[in-house]
């Protein structure tokens, strides 16, 4: 789909979906806006300006989405061979599975910042190390000892649709580049993952959000085994980030544009209010581990018992995400007991 010359959104499914059912939840969705239950593809975006052929974000590593990639491309004159810059959003396997596919073939160079740059090895390359310190993590965080492997293995299951790749320049944030003669600004914007980034022209007052900034969802904001500091509190400065910014077309990498950028952040921050206050009102006067408080927790997808083990990761790490960002605007303390971490109300 065309967003103005030079800047074209295309889609690739999620593994378990078809390109055409992919496309016909896109309309749907757009028709419809509303939260789903499941993502059911990525938007990558093409920006192409005469020699220059540059993707941002690319998807799942399946013949099924490489085939929907190479077809939205051909309608705008370009083929996978001809892509010489992918910038990388963010390392998770939506948006960097077919980086390896592309770089093979077409030997583009690989742009990630440097905070997402340095999981790939522990993620894709040797997660034994990984899986072994997220079971020791879910289990201080009082997830039962017989789910605790299940939990901890989480994402593993997709690896198969993950071709990882060295990046071959890593970002701090706060670079440009350009594409024929649009000046595309990096702007760092930690939370979703550590090395998040989303890319700005002011030229022609548009914003790239990757997942920081989706039409009807919010990212998952987690606190996992290699995490460290408070996410949750990283993120919502880097949508203070964005406040100033004079835009007219936001384009994330799933469900749809958004048209009014300063709007969607205030709902965002909302929801997050919403949520914290809800966590604490969770929180036992005795202390509660995040196990405990995500079991409590209205998630709008249904409810943790019923999530499989994934999402259950997610929803923990989400959990101790939003805690943590509690315990350091004082409104939670936190205490080791028998080995578990419990959060206590203030």
């Amino acid at each position: 789909m065309r967003i103005i010359d030079g800047i074209y959104q295309l889609l690739t499914p999620f593994p378990q979906f078809t390109i055409a059912d992919a496309k016909a939840l896109r309309h749907d969705l757009q028709e419809h806006p509303r939260v789903t239950k499941g993502l059911p593809y990525v938007l990558p975006y093409l920006l192409k300006d005469g020699d220059d052929t540059v993707l941002v974000d690319c998807g799942w590593n399946t013949d099924t989405a490489y085939q929907a990639l190479e077809e939205g491309m051909k309608e705008h004159g370009s083929h996978p061979n001809d892509i010489n810059k992918l910038v990388v959003t963010h390392v998770h396997p939506d948006h960097y599975g077919m980086a390896g596919r592309l770089k093979q073939l077409s030997s583009c160079e690989i742009v990630l910042h440097e905070k997402d740059a340095e999981v790939i090895t522990a993620r894709y390359f040797a997660p034994k190390g990984l899986m072994d310190e997220m079971g020791k993590f879910m289990e201080t965080n009082g997830v039962p000892a017989m789910d605790t492997p299940t939990m901890a293995r989480g994402s593993m299951g997709m690896l198969g649709n993950v071709a990882p790749v060295p990046a071959d320049t890593e970002v701090k944030g706060g670079e440009t580049f350009k594409v024929g003669d649009f000046d595309f600004e990096i702007i760092w914007t930690p939370g979703h993952s550590p090395g998040h980034i989303c890319l700005y022209e002011p030229n022609r007052k548009i914003l790239l959000t990757g997942d920081h900034v989706l039409p009807t969802i919010t990212p998952n904001v987690s606190i996992h085994a290699q995490t460290h500091g408070s996410p949750l509190g990283d993120y919502m400065r880097s949508l203070e980030l964005l406040e100033d910014l004079d835009v007219e077309i936001v384009l994330p990498a799933h469900e749809f544009e958004i048209h009014d950028l300063k709007k969607r952040l205030r709902e965002i921050e909302d929801h997050h209010k919403v949520r914290l206050d809800e966590m604490v009102n969770c929180v036992d006067r005795g202390g509660s581990t995040a196990w405990e408080v995500a079991g409590r927790v209205k998630w709008a997808t249904g409810s943790l018992a019923d999530f499989e083990a994934h999402m259950q990761r997610a929803a923990v790490g989400e959990t101790i995400a939003h805690m943590e960002y509690l315990f350091e605007t004082g409104r939670v303390s936190k205490v080791m007991r028998a080995g578990k971490l419990y959060w206590l109300p203030v």
